[in-house]
């Protein structure tokens, strides 16, 4: 069993350096998930409440509480999406997206955000908040989209 939780560790170990180089290359940088920081403290009070005696079950949890607090990041790098989600990010290139929707949503205190919702080819949709304004997103995203992504703004 020993050997079943040092291949897991690996496995999540990579996973989260793969993450964090992807994450490196942001350029335009979305609101942080806090879902995923809350489901990454959720498993660790869940899996550390039981006998942890085995080092690379101990390493499995650390590793794996890690990977969720890592997975919140998201934004923009010149040639992809990088999603944010509850247990590991994606990277998605533009080639690979139909649309692009973007909805400006006012808050109090004259504060406002963007929520940007990327469809793939695969219709699949990807949302991500940013706090730029959308005259500015607008003008980024333009700069790194090929030209077969439609962006619309609403």
């Amino acid at each position: 069993m020993t050997i079943f939780w040092w291949l897991l560790d690996i496995m999540i170990l990579v996973s989260i350096a793969v993450s964090v180089y992807w994450q490196s290359q942001i350029t335009i940088r979305a609101r942080y998930n806090y879902w995923s920081f809350g489901y990454g403290l959720i498993f660790f009070i869940l899996l550390i409440g039981g006998t942890a005696n085995d080092w690379a079950f101990i390493v499995f949890i650390a590793a794996f509480v890690l990977m969720n607090f890592v997975s919140g990041i998201g934004g923009l790098t010149p040639e992809r999406v990088i999603t944010n989600g509850i247990f590991y990010a994606t990277a998605i290139r533009f080639s690979d997206l139909q649309m692009i929707t973007l909805t400006q949503q006012a808050l109090p205190g004259k504060r406002s955000r963007v929520v940007a919702i990327f469809t793939t080819k695969r219709n699949r949709n990807i949302s991500l908040v940013f706090t730029q304004t959308l005259d500015t997103l607008t003008q980024q995203l333009q700069k790194m989209l090929p030209s077969g992504v439609t962006l619309e703004v609403r």
